[in-house]
């Protein structure tokens, strides 16, 4: 869909003006990375915690809580990941048992773990983080996605349940961390700015931001690149 804009141009020789009028046609929607999006490690309802250490990166979800603490103070004494994952719920469920109340819970139910997953990252050009070990050249094991009783209170998850949302976190986090998140701008048929929004992972998901009369457009062709 397009919008016209005419462009007069004028050519002033002593007494004499010759004017042109030329007709342009420009895109009325324009979809862009957003490079000002949040991580999407700030939204809540998240099934767990995910924590790296990694020396180019921040850890996802911080360095402040008492879950990556107990990650780090035992980093040194695992042999591989298996051994990293006991020492880590060995600790916490120490500190759990001995913990104070809180919300209502006989202890900090933070530290109550239900399940660890090993996490890796692959480096080629942009960057993967996927649940597991690998290794080999550009993998590293670089975290856990760790899941407690509190960052799942009030549902009831199956094991497949909680494995297919981890796995949809991380697919969202690797978007953002490789910059791949859309916006868009949509003007009027005046060339003013109508709507602007950002922050989508899927592009398909602007099309409920859109007038009904852009339902069967392919939104793939208002795409800019190199911003």
């Amino acid at each position: 869909m397009l919008f016209f804009g005419v462009v007069w141009c004028g050519l002033n020789n002593q007494n004499t003006m010759k004017t042109t009028k030329k007709t342009i046609n420009i895109p009325r929607l324009a979809i862009s990375y957003d490079g000002d999006s949040e991580s999407p490690r700030k939204d809540d309802g998240k099934t767990g915690y995910f924590f790296t250490n990694e020396r180019n990166y921040k850890s996802p979800d911080g360095n402040t809580h008492r879950l990556y603490e107990i990650m780090m103070e035992t980093a040194d004494e695992a042999k591989d990941g298996a051994k990293h994952i006991e020492l880590i719920e060995a600790k916490a469920r120490a500190e759990f048992k001995a913990s104070e109340p809180k919300d209502g819970n006989s202890h900090n139910e933070e530290l109550h773990i239900i399940e660890i997953h090993p996490v890796y990252r692959y480096e080629h050009g942009g960057v993967s983080y996927k649940r597991g070990s690998a290794g080999g050249f550009d993998y590293s094991n670089c975290g856990f996605y760790i899941v407690t009783a509190q960052s799942i209170s009030g549902e009831t998850l199956t094991e497949e349940d909680i494995v297919k949302r981890i796995d949809e976190e991380l697919a969202e986090y690797t978007q953002w961390a490789n910059g791949e998140v859309y916006a868009f701008t949509l003007y009027d048929e005046k060339g003013e700015v109508e709507e602007s929004c950002g922050g989508f992972y899927d592009i398909e998901d602007i099309r409920q931001h859109l007038p009904e009369d852009w339902k069967d457009e392919r939104l793939e062709e208002y795409q800019t690149h190199g911003e």
